[in-house]
């Protein structure tokens, strides 16, 4: 990667609507050359797509929740962490779910109208087979999940 790819990253990640020519202007290239250099970091998997944020309250959601899941230990029970997650991604309101490394098998991120809301989604993942426990949250922060936080 050199500093052109850098650039139309860093611009494309703070919002992915930026144009091609605004980026060009920006590092004193041309429309084609950075169309060339997005398409090559298309190609080597660097960029896979572009997102929306929604507001969540121009949906009707008041928020979001993070439900920490442990997955259960008794192999007796032969229990597939793989299909637990599938299940959590097909959840309606579940917008986010990977396993995850330390004090937890799985986290789950999920849009809630209410606390009533948070505590049914709670409810529904408990039911899951093989769920041992959960420790569910609301988001600490006024900020949308967006793709940006999510940048390695």
């Amino acid at each position: 990667m050199d500093k052109v790819d850098s650039k139309i990253l860093e611009e494309l990640t703070k919002d992915a609507r930026t144009s091609f020519r605004k980026i060009a202007k920006m590092v004193d290239k041309s429309p084609d050359t950075i169309i060339n250099h997005y398409e090559k970091l298309q190609e080597k998997g660097l960029i896979r797509g572009s997102t929306v944020i929604i507001n969540l309250r121009s949906i009707n959601y008041e928020g979001l929740a993070a439900f920490q899941i442990d997955v259960s230990t008794d192999k007796s029970k032969k229990i597939d962490i793989n299909k637990i997650l599938e299940t959590l991604i097909k959840m309606p309101n579940i917008i986010m779910a990977t396993k995850t490394v330390g004090d937890h098998d799985l986290l789950a991120i999920g849009v809630i109208h209410d606390f009533d809301h948070m505590m049914k989604i709670n409810e529904e993942i408990s039911e899951i087979k093989g769920i041992r426990d959960i420790q569910t949250a609301l988001w600490a922060s006024g900020e949308e999940i967006c793709s940006k936080y999510f940048i390695v």
